[in-house]
């Protein structure tokens, strides 16, 4: 890639349409939130206010550590801070994930079969569907191997009891109502990212029809599931920049794209968290100290 090319097309890119994208990262943030409150709601009642506080801490610590271990961070601090069990909290962030992932999954596979371009892109989708697949048959063999070769009882327990508190954090499902509003608040927030993604690519004079900024958003969000360094630098425009050629994009405004992208959908829900933890007299090295410390509600 020319980075000078790149260089161009970020410095030409109209300013106002990149607030706009800022301004719906916002509102997005604002919708997930919203969702991760359905989600704990049916634990325990909390503020609004002070969920979307610990998820932009969460985003925040996810733009400092590697292979998202800012997700644990935002259980700890939700935990301790809404005083829901950690284990719990952790149950419905693995829900979040796992929403994203069927909805966006579902999506780019479907679109994949609509734009012979995007077939690339598709494989994504088609790779994480069966990775979370062999996953779980993995950990369903090896509770089954363990059964059967009578493992020692405390570690029967210990997985049992771990598994039991996790689980807790999706009482949420056992409602049609959350479920289908869980549902509905995941494509929605995913709708607006697509929308984010159409109007930066405009700016830096990138012509995508809805479907094929669908299709490149859908790879982009995908690829954060990738263990990989602090806010998915270097996976995040692999992938984008890989789909973008495959759709027949020029290299250097795809390139300035992502990466434009990268830092807007970034970037401002890691100021709040900042913020945020500046309101809540929280440090940095506070997250490793609180998973020391016994949870406030005797849950792990």
């Amino acid at each position: 890639t020319d980075l000078v090319a790149v260089g161009r097309a970020m410095l030409a890119a109209s300013p106002a349409p990149l607030l706009v994208a800022v301004g719906l990262v916002l509102v997005e943030v604002a919708i997930r939130a919203f969702r991760w409150h359905v989600l704990l709601e049916a634990i325990h009642t909390v503020a609004y206010p002070r969920v979307v506080a610990c998820l932009c801490i969460g985003y925040f610590a996810n733009s400092l550590l590697p292979v998202r271990l800012g997700d644990l961070a935002r259980a700890q601090v939700a935990g301790t801070d809404l005083r829901i069990p950690r284990l719990a909290t952790l149950g419905t962030i693995l829900i979040e994930r796992v929403a994203d992932g069927l909805i966006i999954a579902t999506a780019v596979i479907g679109l994949g079969l609509l734009i012979p371009a995007a077939r690339g892109a598709m494989l994504v989708g088609v790779a994480l569907v069966v990775g979370a697949a062999v996953a779980g048959a993995a950990l369903a063999a090896i509770a089954v191997r363990l059964r059967r070769r009578a493992a020692p009882i405390w570690l029967l327990r210990s997985a049992t009891t771990i598994a039991g508190r996790i689980s807790a954090g999706g009482l949420a499902l056992l409602s049609p109502r959350r479920v289908a509003a869980i549902l509905g608040l995941t494509i929605i927030a995913f709708a607006i990212a697509v929308i984010e993604y159409l109007i930066v690519a405009r700016a830096v004079g990138l012509e995508l029809t809805t479907l094929e900024a669908a299709v490149v958003m859908g790879a982009l969000a995908l690829s954060t599931s990738i263990p990989a360094a602090p806010g998915s630098l270097g996976t995040y425009e692999f992938v984008g920049l890989s789909v973008l050629l495959q759709l027949g994009a020029a290299a250097g405004p795809a390139a300035a794209s992502v990466v434009l992208i990268h830092v807007i959908v970034t970037l401002p829900p890691a100021v709040a968290g900042l913020l945020a933890m500046w309101t809540m007299h929280l440090r940095i090295g506070s997250f490793r100290r609180q998973s020391l410390t016994p949870d406030p509600a005797g849950s792990g």
